[in-house]
């Protein structure tokens, strides 16, 4: 099987460089004749600029050689760079399997789409013979408003599980891991730790991530908690481990979401997790049992539950230990490239 997969290059921060490096981990190139084509680096508008046109350049050539096309895609720009390639390689009459990431292709779709825009859209998707969603509730968003229900599988994310080891619930150490800015919550994290830092003073708070970086330690600085707060910029690597490893819970007040590859390694090296509702999460943690739940900008919730968790040892190491047993119980990545390999032959077939 010769399977070309294109999407953001695997050091560009966020989630698909997480996922597909996970694949790539996990053999998925040893169950397949596997190609990745960055379409997407981060960099100046040149340097993208010039990364997208070796990426068409390339894909001419690497296209000929193709049996499937795996799509990485996202919303917006994402979705318009990727169309160039799903055409080209629909007229070459290969098989076309589209992995739809994008945390907000609903309000792409429905809010900043015209009406011609839409039937592109729709017009591209049904171009695919495969459409993979990260949940259930994005398999319904596609299946009633851009393409035909039975070409779409649910696949969630999933990570590889770390050795086992000794974790320390005893201290307050929280953990936020993404974009700094309103979609992931960080605003409504900022605004409820005043109060949680002023009934537990030993709290600390490491956010890794880039973003609106000064907007948010400006806020810090003007609300009087910004010793407890540490900026850590864009971690990843051993630094991202390390950090896993010493943190006790996570949190990731998100308004929207696909599958957050953070939340799943946060589950995996067994923190105790406070998210929202939104996506596929609500399948991810199970409120109460592998985790805590409250609706996306509830504020006075979000701060309950942190506050519940501060509070009680013990509720942080049950909710963290059942979530690693999750994420070995259902969302082990090796499960997940043998549902792909299974896919490209049933493609093929």
């Amino acid at each position: 099987m010769r399977v070309l997969m294109i999407g953001a290059g695997r050091d560009v921060r966020g989630g698909v460089s997480s996922v597909v490096n996970g694949y790539y981990e996990a053999g998925l190139d040893k169950l397949c004749e596997l190609t990745y084509l960055p379409t997407m680096e981060d960099g100046s508008r040149l340097k993208k600029l010039l990364v997208a046109l070796i990426a068409r350049l390339r894909f001419e050539k690497l296209v000929r050689k193709t049996d499937i096309l795996h799509v990485h895609m996202s919303s917006d720009n994402s979705f318009y760079r990727k169309a160039v390639f799903i055409r080209r390689a629909h007229r070459a009459d290969k098989k076309i399997v589209i992995h739809m990431h994008g945390s907000t292709f609903d309000l792409f779709y429905k809010e900043r789409c015209t009406e011609e825009q839409k039937r592109k859209v729709r017009e591209i998707f049904a171009m695919a013979d495969k459409v993979i969603a990260l949940s259930d509730n994005w398999k319904r968003f596609l299946a009633e408003n851009i393409c035909a229900p039975e070409k779409i599988e649910v696949l969630y994310n999933a990570v590889k599980l770390p050795d086992p080891y000794e974790k320390d619930y005893s201290q307050r150490k929280i953990l936020f891991l993404g974009i700094l800015g309103q979609r992931k919550g960080v605003y409504d994290l900022l605004e409820v730790l005043p109060e949680i830092i002023q009934r537990y003073p030993d709290t600390h708070i490491y956010l890794g991530g880039d973003g609106e970086r000064e907007k948010a330690a400006r806020l810090c600085a003007q609300k009087g908690i910004a010793e407890h707060v540490a900026f850590l910029g864009w971690v990843r690597g051993r630094e991202k481990e390390k950090l896993l490893r010493e943190c006790s819970i996570y949190v990731l007040p998100s308004y929207h979401e696909g599958m957050p590859m953070s939340v799943l390694e946060a589950m995996a090296y067994g923190l105790a997790v406070v998210s929202t509702r939104v996506g596929g999460i609500p399948h991810l943690l199970l409120n109460g049992e592998s985790g805590l739940l409250c609706k996306a900008g509830d504020t006075a919730a979000l701060r309950a539950l942190l506050c519940d968790l501060l509070e009680d040892e013990e509720k942080r190491e049950r909710l963290g230990k059942a979530a690693r047993s999750r994420i070995a119980e259902s969302f082990d990545l090796k499960r997940n490239i043998r549902v792909i390999a299974d896919m490209y032959k049933e493609l093929l077939e």
